[in-house]
């Protein structure tokens, strides 16, 4: 691709905001998740309620997969807009090191997950520290967007949130 498109396509935007919906549903049933996996691997049988809730974690992180692939191909396939106007370089490596980091952090987390969930390994640990990367990332994510949107007044949120442009 020789140019830089000036928007995402609306599969994009639509798939930006089902992985961040599936996100907050995962941290809902972090805990039964892992009072299952607990139960699991010591033979006992989950508490009740618990195994449904643990079965929607995993059903959401497979979506969250799925939803970070079609993201990456449709990133390559029909590329993305660049940067906003008047973003220094500095800024624009570091929203694209946190962007990159995002996707992986994601497919990490879903890796870790299913290995976990599935007895191939008990990465639960990792997991979790993985977790706390991905808040860090989304917190930083978010903020940056906030303030390029409102302060900076540069459209950034917009690109996401069509309903924003003028």
């Amino acid at each position: 691709m020789t140019t830089s498109p000036t928007a995402y396509r609306p599969a994009q935007i639509i798939l930006h905001w089902v992985v961040f919906a599936a996100i907050w549903v995962q941290w809902l049933f972090n805990e039964p998740m892992k009072r299952t996996i607990e139960a699991m691997q010591t033979g006992a049988t989950p508490a009740e309620g618990d195994m449904t809730m643990a079965l929607v974690h995993v059903g959401f992180g497979s979506t969250i997969f799925l939803a970070v692939l079609a993201r990456l191909y449709l990133r390559y396939r029909y590329g993305a807009p660049g940067h906003a106007p008047g973003t220094s370089p500095a800024q624009a490596k570091i929203a694209t090191i946190v962007h990159w980091a995002l996707y992986s952090t994601l497919i990490g987390m879903v890796i870790t997950g299913g290995m976990t969930w599935n007895g191939v390994a008990d990465l639960s640990y990792v997991h979790w520290l993985l977790n706390i990367v991905l808040f860090g990332l989304i917190t930083a994510h978010a903020a940056a967007a906030i303030f390029n949107q409102f302060v900076r007044k540069d459209g950034t949120l917009a690109r996401m949130i069509p309903a924003l442009k003028k």
